[in-house]
């Protein structure tokens, strides 16, 4: 499986890199939570754009709500729309293979700006909602997303094997943790629900009793499904994706390592700088240093 999982990634560099897409993945099933780490960077849009939006955590809780609103959408296949905050993108829907076709996530390439009235009415909302200067998110959206939206053709054809490769793995998981897709299905579901519970709070000070209360569910049961699930425990898959989101900040904003620090759910900047200096192996200001070097060469 994890021969599957290279190919996966090496085709979603292809699409990031050569292509030049924002593409992500969103899952309503588990689909690569026993590969978190690889996966991790196409979890979540890495546009200035949204990192900028997003750093607001409720604009982001409505952002992950929202995205339960599209699945009947997308049981009528691919299409163009336009998110909550303004932003165009194309969302190609991932289904189960059998027994049925149910829809289990989607593929989302984004990043893309329109001048339509539909854009422009959300992303006044949005700026009145959570008191956001209009005009400095015009010129953001304009600096950062782009007005050249990609041939629907092409996106067709390049997403399809990618959503194949995808439903493939899901099967594969279903039948390896489960038995069956149908036997996989409660613990799949349980485990999503978990993860997409961690993405929209993992910037705020919270604990696996959290999830229990939450879900209610032991202590035991819930450490149990996610390291058996995702090869972590809580709290170290926390801090992945808090340290994805802090180098996404570093690179993409002008916050400081202090401001960056409480974004992303860290009480404590000293304590911020010496876990990302463990994990990345440099401070904060030494990784933004050589992101900014390597982006001017």
């Amino acid at each position: 499986m994890q021969n599957l999982v290279n190919h996966i990634i090496r085709y979603l560099d292809y699409l990031q890199s050569d292509c030049h897409w924002s593409i992500t993945i969103h899952e309503f099933q588990k689909i690569t939570a026993p590969f978190l780490t690889q996966f991790l960077p196409y979890r979540v849009h890495s546009n200035p754009y949204c990192i900028y939006l997003k750093s607001y955590p409720e604009i982001w809780d409505d952002c992950i709500d929202k995205q339960k609103r599209l699945l009947p959408l997308l049981e009528n296949g691919p299409f163009w729309g336009t998110c909550h905050c303004g932003v165009t993108e194309y969302v190609y829907p991932l289904r189960q293979l059998f027994p049925d076709e149910k829809v289990i996530g989607f593929i989302s390439v984004s990043g893309y700006r329109s001048c339509s009235e539909t854009s422009i009415s959300k992303q006044k909302h949005i700026s009145k909602k959570y008191d956001l200067n209009y005009e400095s998110l015009l010129t953001l959206s304009g600096m950062h997303l782009s007005a050249d939206l990609p041939d629907t053709h092409q996106l067709d054809t390049l997403l399809f094997p990618l959503a194949s490769m995808l439903e493939t793995l899901y099967q594969k998981e279903c039948l390896l943790y489960g038995g069956t897709p149908e036997q996989a299905q409660d613990t799949a579901y349980f485990l999503n629900q978990i993860l997409l519970y961690i993405e929209k709070n993992f910037h705020r000070q919270i604990s696996i009793q959290d999830i229990c209360t939450a879900f209610h569910c032991s202590r035991s049961y819930v450490s149990h499904t996610f390291k058996t699930s995702t090869g972590y425990n809580f709290r170290e898959y926390i801090n992945l994706l808090r340290m994805e989101e802090a180098r996404k900040l570093l690179v993409n904003t002008s916050f400081s390592v202090t401001e960056i620090s409480l974004k992303t759910g860290f009480t404590n900047p000293n304590y911020f700088s010496l876990l990302f200096h463990k994990m990345n192996g440099m401070s904060p200001m030494e990784y933004k240093k050589k992101t900014d070097n390597s982006q001017c060469i």
